[in-house]
């Protein structure tokens, strides 16, 4: 009998946690239908069915599961002289996912308004788009006013699928890794000068962000510790081959980490034209789990003005974080003496105290600083 299991969706993860079945137990699917959601520390990810068949589930929601873990069978009634239960086709409508439903009943969705969607597939943020409209004013009169009553209740709220997924990996984090944290303040004039100039050159923005990714990446080789991975058993170190930085990526929709690979090998403008695509990626929510995958070190990126302080976490699997502060003027003493002006930032590194000590990392912030003052590759 064909079955459902988990794949290795994240390097960084040992388990998952099955968000919500997208098709009932005992429901006819065919081959390639969605039909459950799996939540990892990074992303959900939807799973399908490879064949078509009656789906058994064998793993309830909510519960914690494992990469090659078998989650639910396809069950072929066809060969035990059955026929599978009829599917919605064609004319008949659209599947729609188990949650959609859920959330048809729980909104007063009709089956006529799924139908107008003209989708083959009905999934619950399908049913929340079609809510989204703000209802017409009423044109009845206001009604008479009543005795007074005690207010109603605050309304509460759910996090989203992305921050619940943020919100198990900070507690992963600060269950499992003893992070420290050091800052310096670093001049980036010389990187700001020449920001334009870059950016003319290879037709991409080419900001702090696309600077820092080159830097961390060419500190790789000199700092290997900051870029390792620590094994559950507290003492086998595993030094990564090359800088994969993920980059937190944050427009309001939900926080991402895509990765740059190999940073210490690519040119600036490789690393601008990844972040230009990460970016449009973001907007619509859309990354391959390739994509987030895979990181040895993350740079988080605070662009607020106001910000002048920002400890990132340790992502499980890695050793280090750098964050950095948007620029700022600082006045200070030449050394003739006489008081100048320069831009600087601040950026800090947390790290895992089990693997990197205080003097490392200021040795690799340090070095973050020179490589700054460094023409790009």
């Amino acid at each position: 009998m064909p079955e459902i299991a988990v794949p290795k969706l994240n390097t960084n993860d040992d388990s998952y946690v099955l968000l919500a079945w997208l098709a009932p137990d005992g429901e006819a699917v065919p081959a390639g239908a969605p039909v459950a959601e799996v939540e990892t520390s990074k992303a959900v990810e939807e799973l399908t069915a490879a064949t078509g068949g009656v789906l058994r589930h064998r793993v309830v929601t909510g519960a914690e599961i494992a990469p090659g873990q078998v989650i639910a069978l396809l069950d072929d009634p066809a060969a035990r002289g059955g026929a599978p239960a009829p599917r919605p086709a064609g004319g008949e409508g659209p599947t729609i996912t188990a949650p959609a439903r859920a959330r048809m009943a729980e909104l007063g969705v009709t089956a006529e308004q799924v139908a107008a969607l003209g989708r083959p597939i009905v999934r619950r943020a399908d049913i929340d788009a079609l809510t989204t409209a703000p209802p017409a004013a009423a044109e009845s009169p206001a009604p008479p006013a009543a005795a007074e009553s005690p207010a109603p209740p605050a309304a509460t709220a759910s996090l989203s699928r992305n921050q619940r997924a943020v919100a198990r990996t900070v507690a992963r984090s600060h269950a499992t890794v003893p992070a420290a944290y050091t800052a310096m303040t670093i001049d980036v004039d010389a990187a700001l000068e020449r920001m334009p100039r870059l950016t003319r050159a290879v037709r991409r923005p080419v900001g702090l962000a696309e600077l820092f990714v080159a830097a961390i990446g060419a500190v790789h080789a000199e700092h290997p510790g900051c870029f390792a991975r620590l094994d559950d058993d507290g003492h086998t170190l595993h030094p990564a081959g090359a800088a994969h930085v993920g980059v937190t990526v944050d427009l309001g929709e939900g926080l991402y980490v895509p990765v740059v690979r190999d940073a210490g090998t690519a040119t600036v403008a490789e690393i601008a034209r990844a972040l230009a695509r990460f970016r449009v990626t973001a907007a619509g929510g859309a990354f391959r789990p390739s994509e987030l995958d895979g990181a040895t070190i993350t740079l988080t990126l605070h662009q607020d003005a106001h910000v002048s302080l920002a400890i990132p976490i340790v992502f499980p699997g890695q050793t280090c974080a750098v964050a950095v502060t948007a620029p700022r003027p600082e006045l200070y003493l030449g050394d003739d003496g006489r008081p100048a002006t320069r831009t600087v930032a601040q950026v800090g590194l947390a790290y895992d105290h089990r693997v990197v000590n205080g003097r490392e990392a200021a040795r690799f912030l340090a070095a973050l600083a020179r490589t700054l003052q460094e023409e790009p590759r």
